[in-house]
């Protein structure tokens, strides 16, 4: 338990899964968010959207024209490299030259200095677009164990490290109102012992779905999960 005396954290949680879903649901709702605009500026009428904020989340910005050239580069730099290490290599072949080998190896050297920094700038550009967006997607809260179902630790082989619990949470949002989900998380058996009708912790779930997609959220820092309880508290 940690200072908010929140329940123990899981082995295991589907967080690919609902990352994936995550994405998808951004994709989705970049491309609705693409075609209002596109149906707003063909008929001159301005739509008000705050109706819906959190299903939709911000309107995705164009590429700046930084955007494009920094993505642009990560092509044109391999294919630039590739044409000046061709013709040295051709060079070197026919005069023996040492000279052009120092060539090739330079612009490897900056090729690949080069390119890789522009892949770092790209990826923090990203990021920032994602941490942006992401929000209208996602959302947190705190859960409150109202059920719980603990499976047996033995099986055949005897007495298990580890075992599944069903949870039946009833959620606390920071924004929104408060609703039930359930969620099956694998614990070890020492931190399953700890688990008891009342126990909290931060979850996360799909906005557009929440009580389907609402699990327990282990990757947070103590920060966060501050932050997280005291918006739910003020909701």
């Amino acid at each position: 338990m940690d200072s908010l005396a929140t329940w123990p954290s899981p082995l295991s949680l589907d967080d690919r899964g609902f990352d994936a879903a995550a994405m998808r649901q951004l994709g989705r709702a970049s491309s609705s968010s693409e075609r209002s605009a596109r149906a707003e500026a063909a008929e001159g009428v301005q739509v008000e959207t705050a109706e819906e904020p959190a299903a939709q989340g911000p309107a995705p910005s164009k590429a700046s024209l930084g955007e494009k050239l920094t993505a642009s580069l990560l092509l044109v730099i391999p294919l630039v490299s590739a044409t000046v290490v061709v013709l040295s290599a051709l060079r070197w072949a026919d005069s023996h030259n040492g000279w052009w080998l120092g060539v090739v190896a330079a612009v490897l050297v900056l090729a690949a200095v080069s390119w890789v920094a522009v892949l770092r700038r790209s990826f923090a550009r990203a990021q920032g677009h994602l941490a942006a967006r992401l929000p209208g997607v996602v959302g947190h809260g705190v859960g409150i164990i109202r059920e719980l179902d603990v499976e047996s630790p033995f099986d055949e082989n005897g007495i298990s490290d580890t075992v599944t619990a069903h949870l039946t949470l009833r959620v606390n949002p920071t924004q929104g109102p408060a609703f039930t989900g359930s969620v099956d998380a694998v614990y070890r058996a020492a931190d399953a012992e700890k688990l008891e009708v009342g126990a909290h912790g931060p979850v996360r779930y799909l906005r557009s779905d929440p009580e389907a997609s609402v699990t327990i959220d282990a990757r947070l820092d103590a920060g966060k999960v501050q932050q997280i309880y005291r918006a739910a508290a003020m909701n």
